[in-house]
């Protein structure tokens, strides 16, 4: 009988880390295949002021859109809940949420330095959010509350 050695995902991981030199690889993480882009989606990142981020979901809302997309992936997932909640605190009742989450398969191209090396890709996986926030009317709000409250 032949033994089979198994390599779970957890190892393979360790496994891409520990086996990748800097000097003999350089990292370039791709961007992640996203949902098209409409002009009522808003992705969250990290690098982003949150207050520029709250401003123009602010500015959406109020204009012309009924709903919104809040989108954040890995790290920026707290900070796009915190825009959503942040944006129904300030709706005064009239701004409601609704999330999603998902995991996303991203994948990192290793680009070897010297000739003598292959090119490598390796693929992680991510979670993700989508949170929906969309106008009520106001008096659908107030029974809700009230229905809450008693």
């Amino acid at each position: 009988m032949a033994s089979e050695i198994v390599i779970t995902e957890k190892e393979e991981n360790k496994k891409f880390k520990g086996d990748v030199d800097g000097e003999e690889y350089r990292l370039r993480k791709r961007l992640p295949v996203c949902c098209p882009k409409r002009k009522n989606d808003v992705y969250v990142s990290q690098k982003t002021n949150f207050k520029a981020q709250v401003s123009r979901c602010n500015k959406l809302l109020s204009t012309s859109y009924s709903e919104i997309f809040v989108h954040g992936l890995g790290l920026a997932i707290d900070r796009a809940i915190n825009i959503a909640l942040q944006l129904k605190a300030t709706g005064l009742g009239t701004i409601e949420v609704s999330a999603t989450t998902e995991t996303v398969e991203l994948t990192d191209d290793l680009i070897a330095v010297n000739g003598e090396l292959e090119d490598r890709t390796h693929t992680r996986n991510t979670s993700a959010i989508h949170i929906r926030v969309y106008k009520v009317d106001r008096i659908d709000a107030l029974k809700t509350n009230a229905a809450i409250q008693s």
